[in-house]
């Protein structure tokens, strides 16, 4: 979506300007393109937004800057050519796009005197004079400033002035060795940041001049210095507060201004010694607290202090088998588990069937009267065969500490056969260890 906002921006332009080669200077009005309602599109992004919308601002201002140059080129032939009121038109135009445009200020003024002259050549022979003598008398009030722009605009207005141009080249120097001066003072003064100002403009004039560039180098390097030992002093600050981290961004920001600073160098080093091994201690308390997921995320952190990846991966990697081994341990846990569990209910579904089974003979038994327990009687073998196999089924629960299965058990036996003094003497036994007894 950038490429193609931009691809019709940039298309427009060049639209514009072919079809002004191709039609009259007049038509150079369909030069100005409406930068206002070029538009962003559809993007959906809010973040993508904001971080586009600082692109297109800025071809926005140098394509507006091409077109404004263009315009002012045919405003100005027009102007050579005598064209005073088309030549004001465009540079009106101009204004009203890009109020700061000097150039077309400048422009405008000059074609306001001339259009309607009778003779427009001596009208512009005047006006030049008349602005050629104001910039002399800037000059001679030493008002050096004004009266360079003054004489820039006469040889801007009459390239040919070759008496303008010497006047011109004379007060370059002049306003250089004025803006060299302010910046020396504001440098006497410790304004490092003004006096670069007035030593940039002193090179704008003079770009090449050696002794000006030899200065600027020499204050930059100062401020420079300055900046980083402000930045390193709040470090130190944040560094004694114990905010480690803010320590060291700072510490970051004084080595982006002086890179080679070696104090800070040595201090970013320890601080991010420090930052890394409280986040490996944290992890480690963690660890052993089995918070297993919380020191991973704490040596994680560490990563961008360290200066040994492979330590940090070791820990990260030693947490998560851990957290594998002890997962596996507890999956084998609960399926023991449920497999005890299974099998203590089908232990207690089988001897609360076999407790019934018995009540329900016991209770069969109690219920023979008349000729049945004559006959019973009369298998008096059988009932002590029966009798003895209770007798050692209850045994069994016995030697289990289940009294109360050895009970029913016992208690059958003795119903088969009363006279067994084996039953007797276990149910004797089970009373007393049920009533506390020894």
């Amino acid at each position: 979506m950038k490429n193609m906002i931009l691809a019709a921006v940039f298309s427009a332009v060049l639209c514009s300007a072919a079809f002004g080669q191709q039609q009259k200077v007049k038509s150079e009005e369909s030069l100005f393109l409406d930068l206002q309602k070029t538009g962003l599109g559809s993007i959906n992004e809010l973040q993508e937004k904001k971080r586009f919308i600082e692109t297109i601002k800025l071809e926005k201002a140098k394509i507006q800057s091409k077109m404004l140059l263009n315009v002012y080129e045919n405003a100005f032939n027009y102007y050579r050519a005598g064209n005073y009121e088309d030549a004001r038109d465009l540079a009106a135009k101009i204004l009203s796009i890009d109020p700061n445009f000097e150039d077309a200020s400048m422009l405008l003024e000059a074609s306001d005197q001339l259009r309607g002259a009778i003779r427009p050549a001596l009208s512009e022979k005047l006006m030049i004079e008349d602005r050629f003598k104001s910039a002399l008398s800037l000059y001679n009030e030493g008002r050096i400033v004004d009266a360079h722009k003054k004489m820039e605009e006469v040889v801007k207005l009459a390239s040919n002035n070759i008496k303008a141009a010497y006047w011109l080249s004379k007060m370059k120097d002049d306003l250089r060795d004025y803006y060299f001066q302010k910046g020396d003072q504001a440098y006497a003064r410790r304004d490092l940041k003004g006096a670069l100002d007035n030593l940039y403009n002193a090179l704008l004039v003079r770009p090449r001049d050696a002794r000006t560039v030899a200065y600027v180098t020499r204050v930059e390097d100062e401020l420079r210095q300055e900046t980083a030992n402000e930045k390193l002093r709040t470090a130190l600050e944040y560094y004694a507060q114990g905010r480690l981290t803010d320590a060291y961004e700072g510490l970051k920001r004084a080595l982006e201004v002086q890179p080679g600073d070696s104090k800070a160098n040595k201090l970013l080093a320890e601080v991010k010694s420090e930052i890394e091994q409280n986040y490996i201690n944290r992890g480690k308390k963690l660890y052993g607290e089995r918070k297993y997921n919380e020191a991973v995320g704490e040596w994680n952190a560490a990563k961008p202090y360290t200066a040994s990846l492979a330590y940090l991966d070791k820990l990260i990697s030693r947490a998560r088998e851990q957290m594998r081994l002890e997962a596996e341990d507890k999956r084998r846990r609960s399926e023991a588990a449920a497999v005890r569990a299974r099998e203590e209910a089908e232990r207690r579904a089988k001897d609360e069937a076999e407790r019934k089974k018995a009540e329900e003979e016991a209770k069969n038994k109690d219920s023979l009267d008349g000729p049945i327990r004559t006959k019973l009687q009369g298998a008096s073998e059988e009932n002590r065969l029966s009798a003895q196999k209770h007798y050692e089924e209850g045994l069994k629960y016995f030697m289990n500490s289940n009294y109360e299965k050895a009970r029913d058990e016992w208690t059958i036996a003795k119903q088969l056969d009363p006279g067994n003094s084996d039953v007797d003497s276990g149910l004797k036994r089970i009373d007393q260890l049920l009533a506390g007894g020894q």
